[in-house]
């Protein structure tokens, strides 16, 4: 009789199928329009006075 084959592992030679499982995970997202109604702004203006600007006094 003739030996059977064990399961063997299997080898991937796709270097995207091989590493998908770490780089493909699920994400939170932020709903930027429920935070628009909230007054959220991402970018502030007027963080800083004009004393911080000297490039703009040239002008």
């Amino acid at each position: 009789m003739a030996k059977k084959k064990t399961a063997e592992q299997v080898v991937i030679h796709n270097f995207v199928a091989k590493h998908m499982h770490e780089v493909n995970k699920s994400q939170v997202f932020v709903d930027r329009k429920k935070n628009a109604k909230r007054g959220y702004n991402k970018h502030r203006q007027g963080r800083y006075s004009m004393e911080d600007r000297p490039f703009l006094m040239a002008a």
